[in-house]
């Protein structure tokens, strides 16, 4: 550790769902104040019954449990389960509330003032195309889990088995988890001392402010622009807005290793197409691509030169001017190996991406990703 080098005090990665979600249900189990969870997509399944089960367990004990959830990524949500959530004590409130689906939500009794808060946040319609993109459950205001797992049996290998898909999350705790605690109480609705909103985060990046988002997005090129060494990216959705695409570009044309590691196979199939729009002009500024052809990779990581970084961020359009998003540093050694030796091994699973083989590529599906590849901004 330098000397004046920020560090989590705790710090535990996790690259399986089904043990992330484990761990994360029996801290739950010994929460004592408060239990705030914040997710784009939750579900119906085997892993939200388990949550509303534990979610009841601490309101029982008079443990205070919030969840915000993005309607938008719940398209398949069951209204039976938001009248679980409500039996269970569990406060809900509706990010980018849908219209058309706001009597579906009156009819599962959903309370005045959840309507109320709908209503208002509806009063803005612009405001319908900011999602509400992070994962994060604080718990007790002292531990912090983050990542890019969803309520979703896809994350559970006990259910999906082989076909599950692989991710990575981290607890930590520490003095920083305040500026994701505060961040969740703005999204809550509760209103934040000035001087909470003003704190720079160290080991913290999140946008949900004009100043805080153009933080974010520079800081993601200033990281590419100083790398020395390397630049390895792992994403699903790897569609970048055009200046951190030449910074990438500029990066590997000085020597720097940039690699891109995103699935051969995606769960969009027309993002593979778009990117694939990008990916010859990568090749020949000397960015390797590698896609990956085991069970499909959810992951956001990010590796320059030592330091390490994973979170919710998609680096696409819509992450960097739309959604709301988180991004954590690792700064435990054991988590980095962890973290390094995972996109290794991913690696290894993968194909590289020549230019000889994206010329390969049969004539229509290159004409395509170059058509599609105009549309990136809404994808």
């Amino acid at each position: 550790m330098n000397p004046g080098e920020v560090m989590w005090e705790s710090e535990r990665l996790y690259l399986d769902g089904d043990k992330f979600y484990a761990a994360l249900i029996a801290e739950i189990e010994s929460a004592a104040h408060s239990v705030d969870m914040e997710v784009y997509t939750f579900e119906a399944g085997v892993l939200a019954e388990r949550l509303c089960e534990s979610f009841q367990r601490a309101h029982l004990r008079g443990v205070r449990v919030r969840l915000v959830f993005d309607h938008w990524g719940s398209p398949e949500i069951d209204y039976g389960l938001h009248q679980r959530l409500l039996e269970a004590g569990v406060n809900v409130r509706i990010f980018r509330g849908l219209p058309w689906r706001m009597l579906q939500a009156r009819a599962a009794g959903f309370t005045r003032k959840t309507e109320a808060w709908i209503r208002q946040f509806l009063r803005k319609i612009k405001t319908l195309n900011r999602g509400f993109h992070r994962k994060v459950t604080l718990i007790d205001g002292v531990s912090a889990w983050v990542g890019s797992l969803n309520v979703s049996d896809m994350h559970l290998k006990e259910v999906h088995g082989r076909e599950a898909w692989t991710d990575a999350g981290v607890r930590v705790s520490g003095p920083e988890v305040r500026v994701l605690s505060d961040a969740f109480r703005r999204v809550f609705g509760e209103r934040v001392p000035v001087e909470a909103k003003k704190k720079l985060p160290g080991l913290v990046l999140l946008n949900d402010t004009r100043f805080l988002r153009g933080r974010m997005n520079s800081k993601f090129r200033e990281r590419i622009h100083l790398a020395k060494n390397r630049v390895w990216i792992q994403n699903p959705y790897f569609l970048p807005p055009r200046r951190l695409l030449r910074a990438l570009c500029r990066s590997a044309k000085r020597g720097t290793d940039v690699r891109i590691l995103v699935p051969a196979e995606n769960d969009y199939r027309f993002i593979r197409w778009i990117s694939l729009g990008m990916m010859g002009l990568l090749l020949k500024n000397g960015v390797r691509v590698m896609e990956h052809h085991g069970t499909f990779a959810h992951k956001k990581v990010l590796i320059v030169d030592d330091q390490m970084f994973l979170g919710s961020v998609n680096l696409n359009y819509r992450s960097f001017l739309h959604d709301l998003e988180v991004e954590v540093e690792l700064t435990h050694p054991s988590s980095k190996r962890e973290l390094e030796a995972s996109f290794q091994s991913d690696e290894s699973d993968s194909l590289e991406l020549t230019e000889l083989k994206f010329e390969a590529l049969p004539f229509w599906l290159q004409a395509l990703s170059r058509l599609l590849f105009f549309i990136r901004y809404w994808c």
